[in-house]
This record gives structure tokens, sequence and C-alpha cells, in this order.
């Protein structure tokens, strides 16, 4: 039995397709609405043919209980007046944005009639587009949901209930240290991943044609769209920059052991890097 009347996904890219096609995989809704500023996702959406595909965004909400916004974080504003119009009293609002702080201050601007819970799903890939979307996206990953404490507990058990329900693991904190988490494990990699891509291409011995494993592997996430991590670093700089200057402080370790042929020094920061990394692959 579906769980919700209709949901309405507005901005739908890899992560909001790929809702679409979870939702619609497990029957969450009996009927979804979804919205895209492109047209060529809202072909993309199309052609799922799961979905009524809407070319305004106010249009999309109307009469769906749950609204889940994926629009770029920047945009957050923007979005949420668009779809304020259009939003039926007592819908709740969720998103999947990767930065809270910015989030939680943009949904202010929503009526006081529509309760707002953030949600960030650890999800996704630097293939953008709803092109890539996949129904089993938010399987076994992190979604992190980050409750003011004032929001009604009808509306917090809704989209806990709705990201259960795509098969995510829940993870709930306050938007700022969720801010805080995020910047360490996803923001300050990528900006290092970037910086590292650059560097490596001012290498006068750089040749593509060589390239392997190891440099795709350790510059993946620097192929994500730039557009969309513009917005991410910048609204969560302060953290973002400080991690860059922890990135910048290892370098230099790592440079002067070199410099000095200080052997053990090097051994320790290789086999630090070493063991911190084995770390990430052993179950908790």
């Amino acid at each position: 039995m579906a769980q919700f009347k209709r949901i309405a996904v507005v901005g739908a890219g890899l992560i909001g397709g790929s809702i679409l096609l979870a939702a619609a995989r497990r029957g969450l809704a009996g009927s979804l609405a979804c919205w895209s500023r492109s047209e060529k996702s809202r072909a993309t959406l199309r052609g799922f043919g799961i979905a009524e595909v809407f070319d305004g965004a106010a249009a999309c909400v109307q009469g769906a209980d749950l609204v889940i916004v994926t629009t770029p974080v920047d945009t957050a504003e923007e979005t949420f007046l668009a779809i304020s119009p259009g939003l039926s009293p007592g819908a709740v609002v969720t998103d999947a944005g990767s930065v809270k702080g910015a989030i939680l201050l943009a949904a202010r601007l929503l009526p006081a009639a529509n309760p707002f819970v953030g949600a960030h799903p650890m999800a996704g890939g630097e293939k953008a587009g709803a092109a890539h979307a996949a129904a089993n996206l938010f399987e076994g990953r992190v979604c992190f949901l980050t409750p003011t404490g004032a929001e009604d507990s009808k509306a917090l058990a809704t989209v806990r209930l709705f990201w259960q329900e795509l098969g995510s693991v829940l993870h709930e904190t306050d938007a700022a240290q969720h801010d805080e988490i995020v910047a360490a494990i996803s923001h300050v990699p990528h900006a290092a991943a970037s910086a590292l891509m650059l560097a490596v291409m001012d290498q006068p011995g750089f040749r593509r044609f060589a390239t392997g494993a190891g440099l795709r592997d350790s510059t993946r996430v620097a192929a994500g769209e730039e557009n969309l991590w513009v917005g991410i670093m910048l609204a969560n700089a302060r953290h973002t920059a400080a991690g860059l200057l922890s990135v910048e402080r290892r370098a230099a370790e790592l440079r002067a052991a070199i410099e000095a042929n200080d052997i053990p020094t090097l051994r320790r920061l290789l086999a630090e890097a070493r063991i911190a990394r084995q770390n990430l692959d052993r179950s908790e």
C-alpha cells in the first residue's frame, strides 16, 4: 500500500531522478510529480514514464503531501519561493542538499503551514543529470536528517519513513555538525582532488596517454560538475577552507621530508596515511 498520496520532486537531476525511480519501484506514492529547470532533463524524466513532468515548480508541487527539493544548494531560496504558491497546507518539505545550515535559513521562506525537515543522502557521483539516475542509489547509504527540534513530530516521522523506505541508513544530527562532517568527508576531498588534478597537469612530465588507475582513483571526484560544487563549497566555505589549510600543511610535511631525505618522517607519514585509508574499507 502506498505510504503517500503524491510525491513531488523539485529539481530532478541525478538525485531527484533516482528518488523518482526508487519511489516508483517501491510503490511509495499513489502518484509522482517532478520538475527540472532543464528541458533536456524533463525529456529524460518523461522517458521514465513514471511521473507527471511539469514545466513549472509551483505546478509540480500542487496536491503533493511530500515534496523533496533537489536543486543546487545555492538556488535554495529561489526554489522555496517558487514552490510556495503551489504547496498544499500541511505538505511536508524535505531536501537532499549537501549543506544544511544555509538550507535551513532558506527554508524560513516556506509558508508556516508547510513543515521542513532537512535531509542529505550520501549518494551520487561525478556523473550528473537524470540520465544517470538509478533506483538503488540510496540502498545502504547514510542519509543525514537535521531536525531542529521545533518541527512537528509527524513531519519528522514522515521524512524518516520516506528515506528509510528508499533503503537509506538514517543518521540524525544538527545542521552545524552535519556541515562540519560533510566538509571532512566530502567537500575537502573534492577540493583537494581538484587541486591535485591541477597540480599534476602543471608537471612538465605529465602525459595523459600514460596515466593509470592511481591518478584516476585519486582524482575521480574532480570530474564532478563545477557549477554544483561552486555552490556547495561557498555555502560551507569556513569548514572547506579550514580543511584545505590542513591539506596544505600535510603536503608541506611530506615535501620537507622528501627534500631533507628524512626517511623516518617520510615513512611515518606514508604509514599513517596507509593505515587510515585501509580503515575506510573495514566494516564498522
